[in-house]
């Protein structure tokens, strides 16, 4: 079965809005097996709204529509849909009419503004808005594409979903996915290693804010058969990735690492420069972060790097703040602080892209330099996330013979 969704309003197009009515369907569409092929937001301009619907009727089984269902002049999607349908037999909704008259209390100037919401064709179902005035509806064509129309606010949108628009629809196959989180990665070098021709499951690489994943994607008749395939497609991509693999069993490498810690009765500290707090506080967001994270510093500038971590100013002066030399001082001087058994420290110059992350685990020091492109939250970002990645595998054991960075 194939979809399309169209999200109507020129406040879209202005970027006045965002449009999370097409991030949810498309994940509740995933869900019940119904392949979206396209996503499309159209101005409330008439001429252009009812191009859009032509081209998609007969060509799609379902077509989503959210927004333009109120009373004023650009509200005009059940207008155009109406119009494309062809029926003239109209009616007045009575229970749609019913909740109109209940939410403006019986106010006739209200009524007669807004009277207009409730009247369809008669062939139409009507999906009742328990959290506005705009009822939805399951309107037919004659090519056999059947558009859903809903109110735009994703607070009236998504109960219309789940408790009307969901008994009308068919559920044909199971899709399921699972995300292979790995490390130091990038997509390019994901998609080298790994065999992504299979189409169902279908595999492949995103590069996230919160680091590089393999998405594994897999339609069947029923949840076990999915698992089978995601599975079988898993022994594949781990022998592809190794122990470039974080994890596959949904933990972020920021859980990971805590429940590392927590097991081996282990604590971390953390001396941040350029990243000023991004490790400490992905940590901090996850719950159990007081068990092993008892203490950090942001010792951004020179003084406080002497100050705080014992970074000597000779080796700043002769070398530089971001180089190898500091990096190393840094964690000496963060270990010697705090005892802590996993240090982790950052130097570097966000404008240029050149950092160091420095990494200490029991008596083994780990440090890298690393050019990073991209504006200067994007260098802090991706540095957070590789220093964790070389923790994970500097604990498991697993960087001097596995991994090549």
């Amino acid at each position: 079965m194939q979809a399309l969704i169209i999200t109507v309003g020129t406040e879209i197009l202005l970027g006045n809005i965002l449009d999370t009515n097409s991030k949810y369907l498309a994940t509740r569409l995933k869900d019940l097996g119904i392949d979206l092929y396209k996503i499309i937001s159209v101005g409330d301009n008439l001429p252009r709204l009812s191009t859009v619907l032509k081209e998609a009727d007969g060509v799609y089984d379902y077509v989503f529509m959210t927004g333009g269902l109120g009373p004023t002049e650009d509200d005009i999607s059940k207008e155009v849909l109406m119009d494309l349908i062809g029926e003239k037999d109209l009616i007045l909704d009575k229970d749609a009419y019913d909740n109109l008259k209940t939410y403006f209390k019986n106010d006739k100037r209200a009524l007669e503004i807004n009277k207009g919401q409730a009247v369809f064709p008669k062939s139409a179902i009507v999906l009742q808005n328990e959290k506005g005035t705009a009822p939805g509806a399951i309107m037919r064509s004659l090519k056999n594409t059947s558009f859903v129309l809903m109110p735009g606010p994703p607070s009236e949108m998504i109960p219309m979903f789940e408790k009307k628009v969901l008994t009308y629809l068919p559920k044909k196959a199971v899709i399921k996915n699972l995300i292979v989180r790995t490390a130091l990665l990038a997509e390019w070098d994901m998609a080298e290693r790994v065999d992504l021709s299979s189409s169902n499951p279908t595999i492949s690489p995103y590069v996230t804010d919160h680091g590089p994943i393999l998405r594994i994607s897999a339609k069947a008749a029923d949840e076990k058969k999915a698992d089978d395939l995601i599975n079988q497609a898993l022994v594949k991509v781990k022998s592809s990735l190794g122990k470039y693999i974080i994890s596959s069993d949904g933990r972020s490498r920021y859980e990971l690492i805590i429940d590392m810690l927590r097991q081996r009765g282990e604590y971390v500290a953390c001396g941040e420069s350029i990243t000023g707090g991004l490790i400490a506080s992905s940590l901090i967001d996850i719950s159990g972060a007081s068990d092993v994270l008892k203490e950090s510093l942001v010792t951004y500038s020179n003084e406080a790097k002497e100050k705080y971590l014992n970074v000597s100013h000779e080796t700043i002066r002769n070398f530089g703040v971001v180089s190898k030399e500091v990096g190393k001082e840094m964690l000496d001087g963060l270990r010697n602080l705090t005892g802590a058994d996993l240090c982790l420290a950052t130097t570097g110059y966000a404008h240029q892209g050149r950092v160091f992350l420095a990494v200490l685990y029991k008596d083994k020091y780990l440090i890298k330099e690393l050019n990073i492109k991209g504006d200067r939250n994007r260098v802090r970002r991706i540095s957070k996330n590789h220093i964790l990645d070389l923790a994970i595998l500097l604990m498991r054991g697993d960087y001097e013979s596995n991994i090549d960075f």
